[in-house]
């Protein structure tokens, strides 16, 4: 029997992705101001939001690279008789 094994993939673009996600959650986490500044804490959350929704769009955009590097197999098996 002959041994096909599966192409070796590179998912840099992917990892840099993944990087500036986290980056950018971190950042969020460590510039929470003074609970007692309604003011700070109104732009933190705004700030938070966008965050949120630039890690959705790259999330996304991570996803259909994935899929895209995907080979779908359309072959069907028959098993032996």
């Amino acid at each position: 029997m002959t041994d096909i094994s599966k192409p070796k993939i590179n998912h840099d673009d992917e990892i840099i992705l993944l990087d500036t996600i986290y980056s950018d959650m971190i950042e969020a986490l460590l510039n929470k101001p003074d609970e007692n500044d309604i003011e700070a804490m109104r732009l933190f959350f705004d700030n938070v939001w966008g965050i949120f929704n630039r890690t959705i769009f790259r999330v996304t955009e991570i996803k259909n690279a994935l899929q895209k590097d995907q080979k779908i197999s359309q072959d069907t098996w028959n098993p032996p008789a």
